[in-house]
């Protein structure tokens, strides 16, 4: 009878000896001594884990499915594949390392399969500026008068402002972040001799469907029109 320290995942044994996934299902006491499924693996090309969150759904029966998913993908030479989706991440996510170290490969990271889609950039306003609002803060970059105008709500009224010229600006850092469910992409300007951070574009929705590409060549050409490097792009 397996042991539970044999498993790297739900029900999942890796043989890295004999290159075989195994499935085993829960006995009364422990786990059946036979496996429900066996996969012997061909030599593998790619082992790709892909990460998404979604909106909480309803099934069939009326449970509340999981608004986060953790699949994993493993392409053989040759073509095929075999797919394995689980809830519990961490554990996945080992199971992917297992796997992809016995073929000497790297594994793969990627969001919602088939799923990451542009179009989550920012668009400049009528002048032509760029408006990041985050809580209490309105961020604005305008190029024309070469600065950046950071307002803050006061309470229980009113605005304060401040200025800073884009001479000031050294740098630029794209951030991305999870929390929970969702994903943050940050683009800040590193601004003083204290490099002050000021969020000057970003995004935030359920992880995995935002293109990083996407994100990484806008503030990449950002950076260019400011005249100033990129790190973490």
């Amino acid at each position: 009878m397996p042991e539970d320290s044999d498993f790297l995942c739900g029900g999942w044994i890796w043989d890295p000896v004999l290159r075989e996934l195994r499935y085993h299902e829960r006995a009364r006491k422990g786990w059946k001594d036979e496996p429900e499924q066996v996969e012997r693996l061909r030599p593998v090309a790619s082992v790709t884990w892909h990460r998404w969150s979604q909106a909480p759904m309803q099934t069939a029966t009326g449970a509340m499915a999981a608004s986060s998913h953790s699949r994993i993908v493993v392409a053989f030479e040759g073509g095929g594949d075999i797919t394995l989706t689980e809830p519990e991440r961490v554990c996945t996510g080992r199971l992917a390392a297992a796997i992809a170290e016995a073929y000497g490969l790297a594994v793969v990271e990627e969001g919602a399969p088939d799923g990451r889609r542009g179009g989550n950039l920012p668009a400049r306003d009528e002048m032509g500026r760029l408006v990041a609002r985050r809580r209490k803060l309105q961020v604005t970059l305008d190029e024309t008068t070469r600065e950046i105008v950071v307002a803050r709500r006061r309470f229980p009224f009113g605005r304060s402002r401040r200025r800073y010229p884009l001479a000031e600006v050294r740098r630029l850092e794209l951030t991305y972040e999870v929390k929970g469910a969702l994903e943050t992409f940050t683009v800040w300007a590193l601004a003083g001799p204290e490099e002050e951070r000021l969020p000057i574009a970003g995004y935030e929705g359920y992880e995995g469907w935002a293109d990083p590409v996407e994100w990484r060549d806008f503030a990449l050409e950002l950076g260019r029109s400011l005249g100033v490097e990129v790190s973490g792009a």
